[in-house]
């Protein structure tokens, strides 16, 4: 029997690793409420029709060739004027999670590493662990927003960068303009970059004070990540980038050009669609989130009805981290696998990061019907039936 290759055992993805599980209880013939993924398609929400439009038309002037490299010279001109950088200082890839890969491996040797937010969005420190490096997280407080003094207590001679992910994933938090400032004096003062995943930057819910890191970096470098996933309804196009801020020097992004040409090039008819995204009306913004606001009533109200439940009010994104007050179960996998037997998929809070305690990870994209009918299960399971 040939065996797997021992680098490829550190890579886990507990968001789809637990589908696996719920498709073999589906075909027990359990009805399953997918809670787990982030995608806002399969219920009902779409891209804005301009983008689709720019898609379709793009294969039709056949664009068969491959793309260049580094990406459509007229889609990296339209990042670079949204990121207020040059174009030399813009990389297009295949979604943000290509780009996530690629600032590993441009920035962290065996040894070193990025420090991580905790929780964050487990992509991160699968990557971590392929680079071999120690995997460290900088806690929060009780409101999910970042301990600067913890930020600081973590930093060592192997951390190469700070990770900032606002709004977060998968709290939905979304930190103040007074953290944020300090997480730039922090680096400033370590002399860090840091690394701004930006994928949900449209998505408040809430009036607040909101500020895109590329807006109150100083002179602290940093890199901005984005989509086309999130921000404009379409996971499925998979084109994002990477913009660079500040002095990163020429090595740096000729490290990322080299892994862009190692893997050809990006779909160039959805390129073609980001363009019209970034050039386009952002109608669709306010009404997806008046559609999330609507949903995260229903979470806030159903969570505070369950007895030992708790959750933090997500202020942006659409992902709620439900905290598990009971000593029922002794693990947030073992919480997870009884709530796939009542046909309710959520992702246990440890993928995340060791946050401790019994958490899980919702998406509230359902509609209230099927949020209603995710909670009804949820409460029978909370109340022991």
């Amino acid at each position: 029997m040939i065996k797997p290759s021992m680098r490829s055992e550190l890579v886990s993805y507990p968001i789809r690793d637990i589908v696996v599980e719920a498709k073999r209880l589906e075909k027990q013939g359990i009805k399953m409420a997918y809670l787990n993924i982030g995608d806002p398609a399969p219920f009902g929400f779409r891209p804005p029709k301009h983008v689709t439009d720019a898609v379709i038309e793009a294969a039709r002037q056949n664009y068969s060739a491959y793309a260049p490299s580094e990406g459509d010279p007229e889609l990296r001109k339209e990042i670079a004027k949204c990121e207020g950088v040059g174009e030399g200082d813009v990389f297009v890839t295949a979604g943000l999670s290509e780009g996530i890969d690629f600032l590993f491996q441009a920035l962290v040797d065996p040894g070193r590493n990025i420090l991580l937010p905790l929780p964050a969005y487990p992509l991160y420190s699968t990557k971590q662990r392929l680079s071999y490096g120690p995997l460290d997280f900088y806690g929060c407080d009780e409101n999910y927003e970042p301990n600067i003094d913890d930020l600081r207590k973590k930093i060592s001679p192997y951390t190469r960068a700070i990770l900032v992910i606002n709004p977060n994933n998968p709290t939905g938090k979304v930190y103040s303009r007074k953290t944020l400032e300090k997480i730039v004096d922090v680096a400033g003062e370590y002399k860090l970059p840091i690394i701004a995943d930006d994928a949900y930057e449209h998505i408040i819910l809430d009036e607040s004070d909101y500020v895109n890191m590329r807006k109150i970096h100083k002179d602290v470098p940093i890199v901005s990540g984005n989509s086309l996933s999130k921000n404009f309804i379409y996971p499925g196009a998979r084109v994002g980038y990477v913009a660079f801020h500040g002095n990163w020097g020429e090595e740096i992004k000729d490290a990322m050009q080299r892994l862009c040409n190692q893997r050809l090039s990006v779909n160039w008819e959805m390129q073609r669609g980001y363009i019209a995204a970034l050039r386009g009306p952002m109608d669709h913004v306010k009404a997806f989130n008046a559609e999330l606001r609507k949903r995260r009533d229903v979470l806030m109200r159903r969570v505070g009805e369950i007895e030992g439940l708790h959750v933090v009010k997500p202020g942006g994104a659409f992902y709620a981290f439900v905290k598990v007050e009971s000593n029922r179960w002794k693990s947030d996998w073992e919480f997870a696998r009884a709530l796939l037997k009542k046909g309710v998929v959520v992702v246990p809070g440890s993928g995340f990061g060791p946050v401790g305690n019994i958490y899980f990870r919702m998406v509230f994209l359902p509609s209230v019907e099927q949020l209603n009918g995710a909670f009804d299960k949820i409460e029978e399971m909370m109340k022991g039936k």
